[in-house]
């Protein structure tokens, strides 16, 4: 968890950023979360985003890990200063746990649960067929959630708090940093060029070490982050055409890295990426159609 790292790199920017407003996130799967790391996530406020997949995580994840990564989620809903949302990813093998997984955190009181699909290899129409009867499963639950609570838990079904072209948020208002003390705009791309230093891609979307940003920031900053920000939807296209001419543009959210690691560009969306989004509209649209 490379929790000494963590440990500076807050007191860090605190020390440097007093009058900032700085929010802490960190994705974890909670395995090397302890009582310690609690205490102190808690008292920086941090945002939590923990890796669960519910019932298919014996499968997916490491076996018997589903017992203590509940206990975890307990002791973290019990901070009172830590945000915390469970995103749970599934494949075409566990995809029929779905629903039942995202019941199972809601009724932990998990009050943010994400899911996605497996982005280590591409989903064909069966998978995503079972994708949308666990979805229309879950609405069903969702809507006697809702009925109950004033609320749904899962993202997928929330209404957008406004309509526009999405814009990727890699280095537009968040940074990463990985272990070994590199800043990326997002996390996702610390993961993807992890072992690639020496391609070209790699210096146009690392900012550097912790410290050599620290002292250039002002130069390095507007330089590297303007490689990250012509990721829109309006310069996005699938295979057959471009997506400023879909008029579902507006709604649709896509992942640039998703599209890299499954093509050979951040702006071309595969066929079952638009499907899946398809998909998930949808349904969306049907919970809030059922709840009026």
């Amino acid at each position: 968890m490379a929790f000494k790292q963590i440990h500076h790199v807050v007191e860090t920017i605190k020390n440097k950023l007093k009058k900032k407003h700085i929010i802490f996130t960190i994705s974890t799967n909670g395995i090397l979360l302890n009582d310690e790391k609690l205490e102190f996530l808690n008292q920086n406020k941090f945002s939590i985003l923990l890796s669960f997949d519910g019932f298919a995580q014996n499968i997916h994840r490491k076996i018997g890990s589903f017992e203590p990564i509940v206990t975890i989620i307990k002791k973290l809903l019990e901070c009172p200063d830590i945000d915390l949302e469970i995103n749970s990813v599934f494949t075409p093998k566990t995809i029929g746990y779905l629903s039942k997984s995202v019941q199972f955190i809601a009724e932990l009181n998990v009050q943010e649960i994400s899911v996605a699909l497996s982005q280590k290899s591409s989903w064909n129409h069966f998978g995503l067929l079972q994708y949308k009867k666990e979805l229309q499963s879950l609405k069903n639950y969702m809507l006697s959630f809702y009925l109950q609570n004033g609320y749904t838990p899962f993202m997928k079904f929330r209404k957008d708090r406004k309509r526009g072209v999405f814009s990727c948020y890699a280095a537009r208002d968040r940074l990463a940093i990985t272990a070994d003390g590199k800043i990326w705009g997002c996390h996702l791309f610390a993961d993807f060029y992890n072992g690639k230093k020496s391609t070209k891609e790699y210096s146009k979307y690392c900012f550097g070490d912790l410290h050599s940003f620290i002292e250039k920031s002002e130069r390095v900053y507007p330089e590297i982050s303007a490689n990250y920000s012509n990721f829109r939807m309006d310069t996005f296209q699938t295979e057959d055409s471009l997506c400023v001419d879909c008029e579902e543009m507006e709604e649709c959210k896509v992942c640039p890295m998703d599209n890299r690691i499954h093509g050979s560009s951040f702006k071309k969306i595969p066929r079952w990426i638009c499907e899946h989004n398809k998909i998930t509209r949808e349904v969306k649209r049907d919970f809030w159609k059922e709840l009026i």
